[in-house]
């Protein structure tokens, strides 16, 4: 068995939502599971007095006095983030930390923080010479900039201190079991393999229906929208594993310069495009719920778009998400030409509420005339397997293992938002009210307002 490089994961704002709702539990079934090496310790940065007992103790997502792992390897680390000598410290202490190990650590830095903030923190690390340590890795969440211009300034000030090598950003979408599979079923199903283009697919979508508001996030949303919150980034990216050649021979390390291919290959709207592809609309009462009636954010978006790849030109990619809607999925829906008079056959590849896959088929009915009726044929993870693990084990485990497939790369970040970056330009321009729509409607009903 290989011997794993010991490791200190340094999570920048431990009290935060991110660390006690995803994070921690994530290490704790990590542990449980035997997937970490001998030496592994969680460094906890906070500005609060607060002890790790008291953290655990905040952690949801595990029962109480389940953590037994994190009572071992956490401790917590007090820290003044905007202070440049606090970070000469944290190297000091990182390195006596990690002598007792024997042997070089890796040191992941991961950014459980405001977007806002992050930017500082990384020059931070960068001029404390943090960056600089051998086995050094910075793990960031979205979103990575507001627009093309925005993520262009951010990657530039990230790489004067860390190499793409050793940047993590972090899109759990991508993380989730059926997201992985979806490349391993293209490839290991020639029913699929060999239809998985134009001559058989007559649309694509991918769809994200949320049955909440903002609940929780009506600052974050306020400043953000659907758009930017959303399809910049999870939509996106699924639409890419859809669309992306397969990498030869299961080559992991193909993964990502072919979905930034698929990225690249879609053509951004031009302004009369945006006008008849885009629609976007609120749930009433969103105004209220952010304490801004005369909000322009859009909780709802669907746009459609085209690629120049030759095996998908003339089908339509339609990416939707809204909130405050009937249902609670995230989905791919590819549906298959109609090759003769009876209805067309439609493949789902469901994230949520279960993560599993449907494809539906015409048979006949059971009776003495000739009826049809449209049955499917499903999978369905919980139904197959005992346990599922979440996607943030995935993320946490592959940087470890430095293992980038799961993670957009700089390339892929700016062709998503160049692809949105003429819907930005046409809303801003445009002064008309937006489409009110209540909660509870379908994507359909939003649609047809």
């Amino acid at each position: 068995m290989k011997k794993r490089s010991p490791v200190i994961l340094i999570i920048i704002g431990i009290t935060g939502d991110l660390a006690r709702r995803k994070l921690l539990p994530a290490i704790e079934q990590i542990a449980a599971a035997g997937e970490l090496p001998k030496h592994f310790q969680v460094l906890g940065i906070t500005r609060r007095q607060i002890t790790a007992e008291a953290v655990l103790k905040e952690v949801i997502n595990l029962k109480p006095g389940s953590y037994s792992y994190l009572k071992k390897h956490l401790s917590l680390y007090r820290m003044d983030l905007t202070k440049s000598k606090a970070y000469a410290k944290l190297k000091q202490d990182l390195y006596k930390l990690s002598k007792p190990f024997g042997q070089p650590s890796q040191q992941l830095f991961y950014l459980a923080i405001p977007p806002q903030v992050s930017p500082s923190v990384v020059e931070q690390l960068g001029k404390a010479g943090l960056a600089a340590q051998p086995g050094t890795k910075l793990l960031m969440e979205k979103p990575f900039g507001t627009d093309l211009t925005s993520a262009r300034d951010l990657i530039t000030r990230i790489q004067q201190y860390f190499n793409e090598d050793q940047i993590y950003r972090i899109d759990h979408y991508l993380a989730k079991e059926m997201a992985q599979n979806l490349l391993v079923f293209r490839s290991g199903n020639s029913l699929f393999k060999n239809t998985w283009n134009n001559q058989f697919i007559e649309k694509i979508e991918v769809i994200n229906s949320e049955k909440i508001g903002v609940e929780g996030r009506a600052a974050f949303y306020e400043q953000t929208g659907a758009l930017r919150d959303m399809v910049q980034s999870h939509l996106l990216q699924l639409a890419a594993l859809v669309l992306m050649r397969l990498p030869a021979a299961d080559d992991l390390s193909q993964i990502q310069s072919l979905r930034y291919e698929a990225l690249a290959a879609l053509r951004p709207p031009t302004a009369e495009e945006v006008k008849s592809r885009v629609s976007r609309a609120q749930y009433e009462g969103y105004g209220a719920a952010v304490g801004n009636q005369k909000s322009t954010v859009e909780t709802f978006v669907s746009l459609t778009l085209y690629s120049d790849e030759y095996r998908w030109n003339g089908v339509p990619i339609v990416l939707t998400v809204g909130k405050a809607l009937d249902q609670q999925v995230i989905e791919i829906r590819m549906s298959y030409k109609k090759q003769t008079a009876e209805e067309a056959n439609q493949l789902t590849l469901r994230l949520q509420p279960y993560e599993g896959i449907e494809f539906d088929f015409w048979s006949k009915r059971p009776g003495y005339d000739r009826q049809l009726e449209n049955v499917p044929l499903s999978f369905a993870y919980r139904d197959h397997f005992e346990t599922l693990p979440e996607a943030y084990e995935k993320v946490l485990l592959d940087a470890i293992h430095s293992d980038h497939s799961l993670f957009p790369s700089s390339a892929e970040v700016l062709a998503s938002w160049k692809i949105l970056e003429p819907i930005q330009r046409v809303w801003a321009r445009e002064k008309k009210p937006l489409k009110v729509y209540k909660p509870g409607s379908s994507i359909e009903e939003v649609m047809s307002l």
